[in-house]
C-alpha cells in the first residue's frame, strides 16, 4: 500500500499508508528508544494529514437552522398536510 500510494504521487494516502505502518510499529515494538523516535514520527505524520485534509466547512447556527428549514421545506413528512395534499 505505502509504496503503491508514493508511486502513484499521492501525497495524502502516502501519509495515511505510512500513519498505519507507524501504528503497527508502534503496536509491536519493544525497544523504549524506538517508541519514542516512532511516537515521534507518527505525531509529525498526523500533523501533515491535518494540514492536508480538506477542511470541513463550519457554519454558525443560523447557518444550521435555514439547512433544517430548507430540508423540510423540500421533503414533507409523512402525516404532514403538505404530504396529504400530494397524495
Amino acid at each position: 500500500m505505502l509504496s503503491e500510494s508514493a508511486a502513484a504521487g499521492d501525497r495524502l494516502q502516502t501519509l495515511r499508508d505510512l500513519r498505519d505502518l507507524l501504528a503497527q510499529q508502534i503496536q509491536s515494538c519493544d525497544s523504549l528508544r524506538d517508541l519514542s523516535s516512532l511516537s515521534g514520527r507518527l505525531q509529525a505524520v498526523l500533523a501533515e494529514i491535518a494540514d492536508l485534509e480538506p477542511k470541513k466547512a463550519e457554519g454558525d447556527g443560523v447557518d444550521e437552522i435555514a439547512a433544517r428549514r430548507a430540508a423540510r421545506r423540500s421533503s414533507p413528512t409523512k402525516g404532514s398536510t403538505r404530504a396529504k395534499r400530494s397524495s
